[in-house]
């Protein structure tokens, strides 16, 4: 069951989030620690947080968003990566990277 589930949205089909899903299905089949996304909707959040909660730091633009989007965006993300112990970090403007539990970025 995904977070959208719980507010009774219909899923998308397959068809619909094939953009961010190949983007994440490439960052899981790399070696890599880093995963990079740049959401175009409130509903690409689900795969961000699927990817920190596999462990990835996680680098977020934010930059194809509207201003509201993106602060609703970066709200659920700060609140995934809390209860995940995690951190979060503003790389640049409208850029933030989130870091799991044990990993410190300077």
């Amino acid at each position: 069951m995904g977070v959208f589930d719980l507010f009774g949205r219909e899923p998308k089909t397959k068809s619909e989030r094939t953009k961010i899903n190949d983007v994440a299905s490439d960052m899981n089949d790399k070696t890599g620690p880093v995963a990079v996304f740049s959401p175009t909707c409130f509903d690409d959040v689900e795969v961000v947080i699927d990817a920190m909660k596999n462990g990835k730091n996680t680098v977020v633009h934010l930059t194809e968003l509207k201003t509201e989007t993106a602060v609703r965006v970066i709200d659920m993300l700060a609140g995934a990566i809390y209860a995940l112990g995690g951190g979060v970090y503003e790389m640049s403007k409208n850029v933030f990277m989130f870091s799991p539990s044990g990993v410190e970025v300077r």
